[in-house]
């Protein structure tokens, strides 16, 4: 059994709209093992990036907060501590991909100056020089040619590839044991996806570190989880390893989602069939239903349904679904 890292328990946040509070995350438990890669899908807005940046103790207050739970990294509860000390743990122990590189990184600064201010702000027992270097030593670690040449370029002179790739090398700088990577495959090509998955692996397998991966890409999950949580209007509707989940799916939800994957079987054999899909669309927030979340859009909806929130509870070891009706095989 791998070492446990981060645990996250019972985790709340709310946003204050012109509506009242906004429940955005409601309730959410995960672990995060050493090694090991965690991915949280679903649909936009349904709290992934939400989770990930209360982590990182990064929602904006005002309108956001944390109104609930514990995040706690190596035994250590994350929301107890004060700021100036989660910020020697920001980018250090605990460390973020953002899902857009050109508005993430800064386009007045170069790509080795951004690099070289972790450095500075981390391990202030550096030169200059010696930064300079390990500027040039991170952008060689995630692939990128030339790098000597590159630590001088802007932002704009890199392929969304290579920005990517630069947002990577920042996150990787101190060596964190946790890192969160919020979509980062978004906007780029089929090829150059796969290049960042496989650097991400490499560089995990080299480290030791574990991986939160936020995405609403199942290849993605397939191809690099080891564990899957999928989410549903700031909950957990089903939890379990990659190979279960995607294998026997209890939850209508997750189900659906795994129907809605194309057939490569029925693509090589020419035949035009149309996507499945989940009827329906996902309620706001500021409106949830009492009851399950996912009522108006199941098949399998009871009255039960509409009168309580089902709790998630296991159903088979390490496999947690939260539905009074889960699907059986």
């Amino acid at each position: 059994m791998s070492e446990k890292i981060l645990e996250v328990r019972d985790l709340k946040v709310q946003f204050r709209t012109d509506s009242g509070w906004v429940t955005a995350v409601n309730g959410v438990n995960f672990d995060v093992l050493k090694g090991k890669t965690l991915g949280i899908v679903g649909e936009s807005g349904s709290g992934k990036s939400v989770s990930a940046l209360s982590v990182m103790r990064l929602i904006p207050n005002p309108p956001g907060e944390i109104t609930g739970g514990t995040i706690k990294f190596n035994g250590q509860n994350l929301l107890d501590l004060p700021l100036d000390d989660m910020r020697t743990i920001r980018g250090n122990k605990i460390a973020m991909i953002f899902q857009e590189p050109m508005t993430s990184l800064n386009p007045v600064y170069t790509v080795g100056n951004q690099i070289e201010e972790v450095f500075k702000l981390h391990q202030p027992n550096l030169n200059a020089k010696q930064r300079h270097e390990k500027a040039i030593e991170m952008l060689k670690l995630v692939g990128i040619p030339s790098p000597e040449k590159r630590v001088l370029e802007y932002p704009h002179q890199l392929s969304g590839g290579m920005r990517q790739r630069v947002m990577i090398a920042i996150a990787l700088c101190c060596e964190p044991d946790v890192l969160i990577a919020d979509e980062p495959t978004t906007a780029l090509d089929v090829t150059i996806q796969a290049q960042i998955l496989e650097l991400m692996k490499k560089l995990q397998d080299e480290l030791g570190m574990g991986i939160i991966m936020i995405t609403h890409d199942l290849g993605v999950v397939a191809e690099t989880c080891d564990d899957v949580a999928v989410m549903y209007c700031g909950q957990i509707v089903e939890q379990a390893d990659v190979k279960t989940l995607f294998e026997k799916p209890r939850h209508p939800y997750t189900k659906g989602l795994m129907e809605s994957i194309p057939s490569f079987d029925s693509t090589l054999e020419g035949e035009k069939e149309r996507l499945a899909t989940i009827e329906g669309m996902v309620p706001p927030l500021t409106k949830l239903p009492v009851g399950c979340n996912f009522q108006d859009r199941c098949e399998f909806v009871t009255e039960e349904c509409r009168k309580v929130d089902a709790e998630l509870k296991p159903i088979e070891e390490n496999h947690t679904v939260r539905c009074f009706h889960p699907i059986s095989y």
